[in-house]
């Protein structure tokens, strides 16, 4: 078996497109554009519900459970989320014609007041201060849990840009590096004796308590989660000023709307929705003029 090398006209061929990449890429990067970013963020926060939408506790679960998990902000299916979201952040924008590449890094807090579902009639068998046995019959009602996080951002975005428009999507990581979650409520105790035909309800003296408020505060653990983020808005002061003839570029201002959803999350993290509004200035790196000196 015998081999052959390619004939000359191939490898001048192969030599001449990787010639044309290389030259591409040089040409692109020396006629590109380079921005320092900052942008300030508000948006409309919520926690997504679980899958299975509902009660937290569908099946029978013992009160040692229940009570380990009421105020403990751990994640739940919940009734309702609502809260807002400011955000800081910093980064490098790349222009070259219309394309667009943001990197950056940023911090975000987050506060949300999240409706979690009743727990209703967890019931234990005890006996009271006569050691009489009973049935209690636990419940806590209108739950209601404030979540505090602060998260450091760290976004990858592409886009376009075309005359004063712009759009561009990427994806969001966050890593929660603080959090506290505060929930509130009202808890109840019934007691059912097997001969009384009526149960024991709201006799403080005897520990039988109804609607009585109760508070819990715990501090979250780290988490984070991986968000798809996309991003539209317009140029205040148009983009005349960084056109490439400019021997001076100015800075660019733009207003934009955002959407960000969690489509990753870390155990025991919520996974956010945020939509708002984002304030961004594009301060312009100073490039090195070239040298036109001759020299001897």
């Amino acid at each position: 078996m015998t081999y052959s090398l390619p004939n000359r006209g191939w490898l001048g061929r192969m030599a001449g497109v990787l010639l044309l990449l290389v030259a591409g890429v040089v040409f692109s990067y020396a006629h590109a554009r380079h921005y320092v970013r900052v942008n300030a963020d508000f948006s409309y926060a919520r926690d997504n519900y679980r899958a299975d939408r509902g009660p937290a506790f569908i099946e029978a679960v013992s009160l040692e459970e229940a009570q380990g998990w009421i105020g403990s902000g751990r994640t739940e299916s919940l009734a309702a989320s609502n809260g807002f979201a400011p955000a800081l952040g910093v980064g490098y924008r790349f222009v070259h014609k219309m394309f667009l590449l943001d990197v950056g890094l940023g911090m975000e807090y987050r506060y949300r007041i999240n409706r979690p579902y009743d727990v209703s009639d967890v019931k234990k068998d005890a006996v009271d201060e006569t050691n009489m046995p009973y049935i209690g019959c636990h419940t806590w009602n209108n739950r209601e849990t404030r979540f505090q996080n602060l998260g450091i951002t760290m976004p990858v975005m592409v886009g376009l840009e075309w005359r004063r428009l712009y759009a561009m999507a990427g994806v969001r990581a966050n890593v929660d590096v603080w959090g506290t979650a505060r929930e509130t409520g009202e808890y109840s105790l019934r007691g059912d004796y097997e001969m009384f035909m009526n149960s024991f309800v709201n006799i403080p003296a005897h520990g039988f308590v109804a609607d009585e408020p109760y508070k819990h505060s715990v501090a979250l653990s780290m988490g984070w989660d991986v968000r798809v983020c996309a991003e539209i808005g317009y140029c205040l002061n148009g983009t005349d000023s960084r056109n490439s003839y400019r021997r001076k570029q100015q800075a660019q201002y733009y207003i934009g709307a955002f959407a960000e959803y969690a489509v990753v999350t870390a155990k025991e993290h919520y996974a956010p929705l945020l939509v708002g509004l984002r304030l961004t200035a594009l301060l312009p790196v100073a490039e090195k003029p070239a040298c036109k000196c001759l020299g001897y």
